[in-house]
């Protein structure tokens, strides 16, 4: 498999490991949590504060994996094992369709609200993407 064909995967794959780096490290909510709940961080109780940013690391925990994940299964896939595309594909299926989901279910609650819909929706275009060009080469 060419390097070419891998680079979709690959920009996903750090793309998810930024998202799960960003995600780790807040310390408050983001600026579209702030959007759909109407209140601020600092009007948050404290227990709401440790609540949300427990949930917050869950998911940068989930993204880095993901991201890590990708990368791993890049050695497979230049070696023309298709089984690496497919775990490629369903998990794209497992992680990102949800997200691509939730954040477009955020935004119609809150149009305002700046939800990652154009990020979750490139990576998993680009995860798509090149799992299914691999299984076609």
């Amino acid at each position: 498999m060419t390097i070419l064909l891998q680079a979709p995967i690959y920009l996903a794959a750090i793309i998810s490991i930024v998202f799960g780096i960003r995600y780790l490290t807040a310390r408050q909510f983001m600026g579209y949590h702030a959007v759909i709940s109407g209140k601020a961080w600092t009007d948050l109780e404290r227990g709401m504060q440790v609540a949300i940013l427990g949930m917050l690391k869950v998911c940068g925990a989930g993204f880095l994996m993901y991201g890590v994940a990708l990368l791993w299964l890049l050695y497979p896939l230049s070696r023309g094992e298709t089984w690496a595309a497919w775990a490629i594909l369903t998990s794209a299926l497992a992680m990102l369709v949800p997200i691509l989901l939730i954040t477009i279910w955020l935004r119609r609650f809150e149009p305002k609200a700046r939800t990652p819909v154009i990020p979750s929706a490139l990576v998993l275009l680009l995860v798509v993407g090149g799992a299914t060009a691999s299984l076609i080469a």
